[in-house]
């Protein structure tokens, strides 16, 4: 049987592929916090239902030019959290790739997602690529 935390994790992305906002309600807390490293324009703590939300749009914009290859590694859960690590691989038409491992860290509180928290293992190969991505499409 499948972990509680990562059923709710499963809704979360299936409410946001079909942009239903009651759904994303019932399993994202509105005072939710996401925390995303480094010293790009993309990073830094996104606060509250709506600024969540919009950075998911933001990097699934970035990661859907991006042509992700994504490889789970491992998965922990327990009452409280949930962590993943995953390697990811980008195969970018401009060059600007990464192949990198991240852990993103998942809290939970009375049945939703009340924080996020990525890692990288190389925070100075996120910081240059996602800054690159960030000329480029701010030019």
């Amino acid at each position: 049987m499948k972990h509680p935390n990562l059923e709710i994790i499963d809704r979360f992305f299936d409410a946001y592929g079909k942009r239903d906002l009651n759904s994303l309600r019932n399993v994202l807390a509105d005072s939710v916090t996401w925390s995303f490293p480094g010293q790009h324009p993309y990073s830094g703590i996104k606060n509250g239902f709506e600024d969540v939300i919009g950075f998911f749009d933001t990097m699934g914009s970035i990661m859907g030019q991006s042509k992700v290859k994504a490889e789970k590694l491992v998965i922990g859960a327990n009452e409280d959290y949930v962590i993943e690590s995953q390697r990811i691989q980008t195969d970018r038409e401009d060059g600007n790739n990464i192949d990198h491992l991240v852990c993103v860290l998942w809290k939970f509180s009375d049945g939703k997602i009340v924080e996020g928290t990525h890692f990288f293992a190389s925070p100075e190969a996120a910081g240059s690529f996602f800054t690159k991505i960030f000329k480029t499409e701010h030019k």
